[in-house]
C-alpha cells in the first residue's frame, strides 16, 4: 500500500478505514468498476471439507460470464484444481507455498487480489476465524490457548490487503446464480462433504450466518440447517438391501470426528457425501465416473448409478417437503425463501435424478411422491396450518455454474478491492 496504482488498474481501497459505501448498490458498482479492469486477476481458494481447491480467473472473463444469458460456464485461466489438506493451522501458509508455487508471484503482482471460501465462526468485516475446519481437518478453537484468533490471510501466507474472506455458505449463495448479486429470497444449498446453506435477504444481501440476528435464519428446528437432525429414508434401503457388508462398511466410517454418525443422522450426513455413499452401497451402484476436465464433465456412468441416484434424490425431495419449506417458505419467517439453488460436486453427480424427483417442467418445486412422509413432528413444532401455509410456488434455479464457491470468493474479492466487500451483507 502508499504506492500509485499502474495505469489501468482500479486502486484498492485502504485496509483499516472505514468506508462510507457499505449497501448492496455499492457493492454492485465496486464490482462493476473492477470487472472493467482489463489486468485484474483474480485467484481464489476454497477450504472446504475434503481439502483446499483453488482457482485462477480475469475479471474481463468474470464480467463476460455474468453478463451472458443461459447456463454458462466461467472460462477460467486455471480450472477448479484440488491442492490437497492442508496441515491445519500451525504449517498452513508454507504448506501452500509448497503446493502452489506460482503464488509466489501472484502475491507480488498488484494486479492480484485474493478471495477466500471458508466454513467457520467467520467474521466478516475483519476476516478473523474464531474456529474453522481446517481443510478437510476437524473443527479447530483457539480459546483458552494464549492465542489471538487468526486472520486468514495470515494463516495461508496471503497478502492482507488484498485478501478477501467470506463463509463457504455464502460464496456458494453468491456464485450460484451467474447475477452480481444474487436474486432476492434465495437459498443455495452447497452439497459436498457436508450441506453448506447460505440465504438471500428480500433486496438480495446475504444474511451473513456469524452475526446474531442472521443465524437464527439459517436454523432448522432451532440449530444450523447443515446440523440439524433429519432422520431421512434411508433405513428403508438398508433394511431392503442385498449388499449388507458394503452398507455396514459405509455406515462403519467415521464422520464429523463422530463414530458410528448414522445412530444420530444429521442433515449434512444424511444429505451430503456419506448420504451418497451410503445409496451407492445398499443398491450396488459405482461411485460417480468423471473425464479428465477437472470434475466440470459429465458423470459417464449415469446408467449403472441410477437406482442409487434416484433414491438418494428422493430422500432430497422428502426433506425439501417435510422439513425445509414447511419452516423456510412460510411469512412467518424473517427472512422467507421464495427460490432455491443446488451447488457442489454431489448436487452436480445426481442433478438429473433429483430434477425428476422434485422439479417441474415450469422449474418449481414438485412433490408427487417422495415416499414416506414419517418425520417426528413433536420435534419439529409446527401446526398443521404453519404446514400449509407454506407457498405452493417455490422457484428452482438452473444447477450452479462448477466452481460457485470459487466464483463467489472471487467476486467478493473484486468488490472488496473496490472498497464495498461489506456492502454486500443484510442490514
Amino acid at each position: 500500500m502508499g504506492k500509485k496504482a499502474s495505469k489501468g488498474v482500479a486502486p484498492m481501497a485502504p485496509r483499516g478505514e472505514k468506508v462510507p459505501c457499505q449497501s448492496l448498490q455499492d457493492f454492485a458498482s465496486a464490482l462493476a468498476k473492477q470487472l472493467a479492469t482489463k489486468n485484474r486477476l483474480i485467484r481464489t481458494f476454497d477450504v472446504g471439507g475434503t481439502g483446499v481447491k483453488t482457482a485462477l480467473f480475469s475479471a474481463p472473463s468474470l464480467q463476460s460470464f455474468l453478463e451472458a444469458e443461459g447456463e454458462r460456464e466461467l472460462d477460467w485461466i486455471e480450472a477448479p484444481t484440488s491442492l490437497g489438506q492442508a496441515p491445519g493451522e500451525e504449517g498452513f501458509d508454507a504448506w501452500l507455498a509448497s503446493v502452489l508455487p506460482k503464488l509466489q508471484n501472484e502475491k507480488a503482482n498488484g494486479h492480484v487480489a485474493f478471495g477466500v471460501s471458508t466454513a467457520g465462526d467467520l467474521e466478516h468485516a475483519t476476516g478473523i476465524l474464531h474456529d474453522w475446519w481446517s481443510a478437510g481437518g476437524h473443527p479447530r478453537q483457539w480459546e483458552g490457548d494464549g492465542r489471538a484468533d487468526p486472520h486468514v490471510a495470515e494463516l495461508m501466507g496471503l497478502p492482507r490487503d488484498r485478501t478477501f474472506i467470506l463463509h463457504d455458505g455464502a460464496a456458494h449463495l453468491l456464485g450460484c446464480s451467474r447475477c452480481m448479486v444474487p436474486p432476492p429470497r434465495l437459498a443455495c444449498f452447497s452439497v459436498g462433504t457436508g450441506v453448506g446453506f447460505g440465504i438471500s435477504d428480500e433486496e438480495g444481501a446475504v444474511v451473513d450466518p456469524s452475526s446474531t440476528t442472521g443465524a437464527r435464519s439459517h436454523f432448522l428446528n432451532g440449530v444450523p440447517l447443515s446440523g440439524a437432525s433429519y432422520r431421512g429414508l434411508w433405513r428403508d434401503w438398508v433394511a431392503r438391501t442385498e449388499h449388507v457388508d458394503d452398507v455396514e462398511q459405509v455406515m462403519r466410517k467415521e464422520f464429523a470426528n463422530m463414530g458410528r454418525p448414522w445412530s444420530f443422522p444429521w442433515v449434512s450426513l444424511v444429505l451430503g457425501r456419506r448420504g451418497m455413499e451410503l445409496a451407492e452401497a445398499a443398491f450396488g451402484c459405482p461411485p460417480p465416473e468423471r473425464g479428465d476436465d477437472g470434475g466440470a464433465g459429465p458423470v459417464l456412468n449415469t446408467e449403472v448409478r441410477k437406482a442409487s441416484s434416484e433414491a438418494y434424490a428422493q430422500q432430497w425431495a422428502h426433506f425439501l417437503q417435510t422439513q425445509f419449506t414447511p419452516q423456510f417458505c412460510t411469512g412467518s419467517r424473517r427472512h422467507q425463501v421464495d427460490r432455491i439453488c443446488f451447488a457442489g460436486m454431489v448436487a452436480e453427480s445426481n442433478w438429473s435424478s433429483m430434477q425428476q424427483a422434485f422439479v417441474s417442467e415450469s422449474s418449481e418445486l414438485s412433490f408427487p411422491d417422495t415416499g414416506p412422509q414419517e418425520e417426528e413432528t413433536s420435534k419439529k413444532r409446527r401446526s398443521k396450518k404453519t404446514q400449509a401455509a407454506a407457498p405452493s410456488a417455490i422457484q428452482v434455479l438452473p444447477l450452479a455454474p462448477h466452481g460457485s464457491a470459487l466464483i463467489g470468493a472471487g467476486i467478493y474479492a473484486l468488490a472488496g478491492c473496490g472498497g464495498a466487500a461489506m456492502g454486500l451483507w443484510a442490514k
